[in-house]
């Protein structure tokens, strides 16, 4: 399906790209078709000031398996990507961002990020390769707190769909506040994906167009609309509730991130937007 208007995806690799040229295709029945060259930026990031290639280019198309491909118009080759780059996060009203990670190879496949509506999901996590980040200890300059609770649901059992009453811990930990490692330019989405795939918590996310950014539908198979018609996953920062999407809050080194399971739009969880 093609756009109203190209939308820029912009790709923060987690190392430089030994590439010249990187080009964007579609696959369909088979081949590949460009639609679009990648602008190709290297930037020096963290302590060690490694180098790090972004990557950004315009999207017309949703729904099938894109790919980044890359090379030398020298000659030099280029090495095939073992990463798979998808995209996948809440509340629809309470985070609406865009997803900056990437894949770090000659090859990558962003397998519908941009689709309306495509979800991606997994029983031992979000189903998802963070490449954004990584799991380099040796490259982390920050850390950040992270957690994940759904007590609210305690309060509102009578309400709970009784097919999911097996996914509420007892004490409503998900996970309890962690310290986490994360690298320069992440967001709290691609925090969530890499804790929820290291933890074995599923979680799943869809791409919505119309606010240009991913919705967390559901965290440990506890959804949107489980426990009410005000119920769903909200996410706040330092005891603030942004008012914009997860994936466009870059984390700062000792934030405090709280993913919360809400069971009134966000007013049983001390949204400020109801002080």
């Amino acid at each position: 399906m093609n756009l109203a208007a190209p939308a820029k995806l912009t790709l923060n690799l987690k190392e430089k790209w030994d590439a010249d040229k990187v080009l964007y295709c579609l696959e369909e029945d088979g081949k590949l078709y460009q639609l679009d060259t990648a602008k190709i930026t290297t930037r020096e990031t963290g302590k060690k000031k490694t180098e790090r290639t972004t990557l950004t280019f315009n999207v017309t198309k949703t729904g099938g398996d894109f790919y980044l491909i890359g090379g030398s118009t020298t000659g030099e080759s280029t090495d095939e990507s073992d990463d798979k780059s998808k995209g996948t996060a809440d509340n629809k009203d309470t985070q609406n961002g865009e997803n900056s990670t990437g894949s770090s190879g000659g090859q990558s496949s962003t397998d519908g990020n941009t689709s309306s509506g495509q979800t991606d999901s997994s029983g031992d996590g979000t189903g998802n390769t963070d490449t954004s980040g990584g799991d380099d200890s040796s490259d982390t300059a920050m850390t950040c707190t992270f957690s994940i609770e759904c007590s609210t649901i305690l309060n509102n059992w009578d309400d709970l769909k009784e097919s999911k009453a097996e996914f509420v811990p007892a004490d409503g930990w998900i996970l309890y506040p962690s310290e986490v490692e994360f690298y320069e330019g992440e967001t709290v989405f691609d925090v969530l994906k890499r804790v929820c795939n290291q933890a074995g918590i599923q979680m799943e996310s869809e791409w919505t167009p119309m606010y240009n950014s991913y919705y967390v539908s559901g965290i440990n198979n506890l959804y949107e609309f489980d426990c009410g018609k005000d119920s769903g996953w909200m996410y706040c920062v330092n005891g603030w509730y942004p008012n914009y999407g997860c994936s466009k809050y870059t984390l700062e080194d000792g934030d405090t991130v709280e993913w919360r399971y809400t069971c009134n739009l966000g007013r049983d969880v001390g949204d400020q937007y109801y002080d």
